[in-house]
């Protein structure tokens, strides 16, 4: 497939400083994370990639990919905060939430080798051993199937990051197949996060990807400037740059061609 058809969709990697204090209850800490794990996304959510911030105004909530209900020391646990839209983290991350509840062992070893202390706030942002097994833990629980971020999840059988790519002749997302191996089994988690957070549905998913290419072709191929609401315009974009106006305007030619029944 070209390579402008299949967009890869990266880990969010944040760029944590070590002067700074990042949290979840102080204001300033709180204000801290929101804006690294902001900058780490461009300004789109973690889990359906749709902008933010709007006209300079943050709709961005911070995310517990594992619920912090389970343990007091999750609240201040900055490698286990992502940043999220509030659709995703108040509607579609909370189906099935009561069935993810951890069993008080599982805990109770997370709480004995984490290196968070509920009595002195600690800066840590690199998820620690502790916390990487109870993510393992978490991740097997009825219901749990979800790409955690800003973590990630590495697959049980293969050992590989479970991520996305994006079909742009689809309009769809699907598991990365074109970068990795992945098992039957991970293939189904990677797609129950995708049913999970509506990313294909017809009620849901976005359009912001065809709208971009209808205006491309409107403009003779001149990619308009503007803020794109959805991170696959910008990874397309990207696939775009160093082509000429005239190739721009065959290649949106053809995807439209294709994508328009469907949309």
């Amino acid at each position: 497939m070209e390579d402008y058809l299949l967009l890869e969709i990266p880990a969010f990697k944040p760029d944590y400083k070590r002067w700074k204090k990042y949290g979840y209850k102080n204001p300033t800490e709180r204000d801290n994370l929101k804006d690294v794990l902001e900058k780490s996304t461009g300004g789109y959510c973690m889990y359906c990639f749709s902008r933010v911030r709007v006209d300079e105004k943050s709709y961005a909530n911070l995310e517990h990919a594992i619920e912090k209900s389970n343990s007091d020391k999750l609240i201040e646990c900055v490698p286990n905060i992502g940043l999220s839209c509030s659709v995703c983290n108040q509607t579609f991350k909370r189906i099935g939430e009561r069935k993810r509840k951890l069993r008080k062992n599982v805990i109770a070893e997370y709480e004995k080798h984490s290196r968070c202390s509920l009595e002195c706030h600690k800066q840590c942002t690199v998820a620690c051993k502790a916390l990487r097994e109870l993510q393992k833990n978490y991740s097997k629980l009825p219901d749990a199937e979800i790409l955690l971020q800003p973590m990630g999840i590495k697959g049980s059988d293969s050992n590989n990051m479970l991520l996305l790519q994006y079909n742009v002749m689809n309009m769809e997302f699907e598991p990365a197949t074109n970068t990795y191996t992945y098992s039957d089994s991970e293939l189904r988690f990677i797609k129950a996060h995708i049913k999970r957070f509506r990313l294909n549905d017809s009620k849901y998913r976005s359009r912001q990807l065809f709208d971009f290419i209808r205006n491309v072709i409107d403009n003779n191929g001149k990619i308009p400037m503007y803020e794109y609401n959805n991170w696959m315009v910008k990874l397309f974009c990207e696939k775009l740059s160093g082509k000429s106006q005239e190739e721009i305007l065959k290649i949106c030619k053809s995807i439209f061609i294709i994508t328009f029944p469907k949309m």
